[in-house]
């Protein structure tokens, strides 16, 4: 793992870090995909505590996960400014950021705090603020786990191959719960309606179609529907159209909620990477739905599970055919013997 003299190829002695703060600003799917960054520090390193500073909307991702010493979380400039300035005290050994697309906020904070070694990919913006850069993989070729192991290999952090994967640290209270509700011993069918941007709604109709042909061959399985508050009428459309359905029954689901109906299902079918990387987690078989974007399309795959990934030919998903979306569900679920 280290060299004679206890350095890394980095040049960092880790025998002697007690503090590493990761930076990594991105929505709910860009930390579940990091999530292996601190396993594989803390296997190596159990010494080490490690900080994170990330979104707000992040905190219910990462709030029992027992890896993070302590976590940070923004939602305006503002707060922001305000961790920043609590941060600045706790004089870290070292400071990752994991953000693999150029940022000027990352580029104010590296600028901002204080410490030995700071990394980050080697991107313009950081020119002059960190002293370890990495070399970045192509999008258009590479996964996002797979350029976050690169940055691991170029830092000299040795990795175990079972942890090179998305984690998930689940809520045990809510995880009972949602296991205890009344699912008749059926295979589950999970389909989450939501997504994070416009372009990746599929449209009300072609989800019922998808149903009413799934009962159709499997009039045993049970479907789940999952989706934000804020699609709930669209849940309700699609529920009210078809016969044998499984709702959740908590309207408005925590993210811990939200994956621990993943966790109970046989099969997941998501517009949303978020969905697709929380099912990683947990070996979940996902059929996911993806824009015509190429690096999009490659960085955010499922990682490490059985899977079928459909990319539309156009910039929204609602090119997909239903046909499309069966024929991989059907060759999913053989292949799966489910």
């Amino acid at each position: 793992m280290l060299t004679d003299n206890n350095k890394s190829k980095s040049g960092i002695d880790f025998s002697i870090m007690r503090k590493v703060l990761i930076i990594r600003l991105g929505k709910i799917g860009d930390i579940v995909v990091t999530s292996f960054v601190f396993e594989t520090i803390k296997s190596n390193y159990p010494h080490i505590d490690i900080y994170i500073l990330t979104l707000k909307s992040n905190m219910g991702v990462l709030e029992f996960n027992p890896r993070i010493k302590k976590g940070f979380y923004s939602g305006n400039n503002l707060m922001l400014l305000w961790n920043l300035v609590k941060l600045k005290f706790l004089n870290f050994d070292l400071i990752l950021d994991f953000n693999d697309n150029s940022s000027t906020t990352s580029s104010l904070i590296l600028r901002f705090l204080s410490s030995k070694f700071k990394a980050a990919y080697n991107y313009d913006i950081y020119k002059n603020i960190t002293n370890i850069k990495i070399r970045p993989l192509e999008k258009t070729e590479s996964h996002i786990i797979e350029r976050t192991r690169n940055y691991l290999n170029q830092m000299g952090i040795a990795i175990n191959e079972k942890n090179v994967k998305p984690f998930f640290y689940l809520d045990p209270v809510a995880l009972k719960e949602i296991k205890h509700q009344k699912w008749d011993n059926k295979k589950i069918i999970t389909l989450n309606l939501s997504a994070g941007a416009e372009i990746r709604y599929w449209g009300k109709d072609k989800w019922i179609e998808l149903i009413k042909l799934i009962l159709k061959v499997r009039p045993g399985f049970g479907i789940l529907l999952l989706s934000t508050a804020k699609d709930e009428p669209l849940r309700k459309y699609i529920q009210t159209n078809i016969i044998e359905s499984i709702s959740p029954s908590v309207k408005n689901l925590t993210i811990q909620q939200f994956a621990s109906y993943i966790k109970i299902s046989a099969v997941l079918i998501t517009p949303d990477t978020s969905a697709v990387h929380i099912a990683s987690a947990f070996g979940i078989p996902t059929i996911a739905m993806y824009p015509n974007f190429e690096s999009n399309f490659i960085s955010w795959q499922p990682y490490k599970i059985p899977y079928r990934s459909i990319k539309s030919s156009a910039e929204s998903i609602k090119d997909i055919a239903v046909k499309e979306v069966y024929s991989a569900f059907q060759s999913l679920i053989n292949e799966i013997r489910l």
